[in-house]
């Protein structure tokens, strides 16, 4: 039988955070949920229709990771983070 230890388990692969994906009409919005993250260890990666957040905070196991496919070409518009909720809106730059 082989043991794990549970640290070594968790810091090997990032959880998916919770992520919601919405149209309003001009741009798109995503929400995703980064409990326990600060907002310095938030890095977001942003290439035509391909959206990658990730989140690693120092001195703990909380690693994030999510890579979103998106409907259309975007650019970030506006970032806010509060109480471990990301809120971006995206631009939208070319049509459906």
């Amino acid at each position: 039988m082989v043991h794990h230890d549970r640290k070594q388990i968790a810091s090997e692969k990032p959880a998916e955070p919770v992520t919601l994906l919405l149209d309003e009409g001009k741009s798109l919005r995503v929400i995703a949920e980064l409990p326990g993250i600060t907002e310095e260890k938030i890095f977001i990666d942003l290439e035509k229709h391909e959206l990658a957040i990730s989140a690693t905070e120092t001195g703990s196991d909380k690693k994030f990771r999510k890579v979103i496919v998106l409907p259309i070409e975007v650019r970030l518009e506006k970032k806010k983070f509060k109480r471990g909720i990301l809120d971006l809106t995206l631009e939208k730059i070319s049509s459906m």
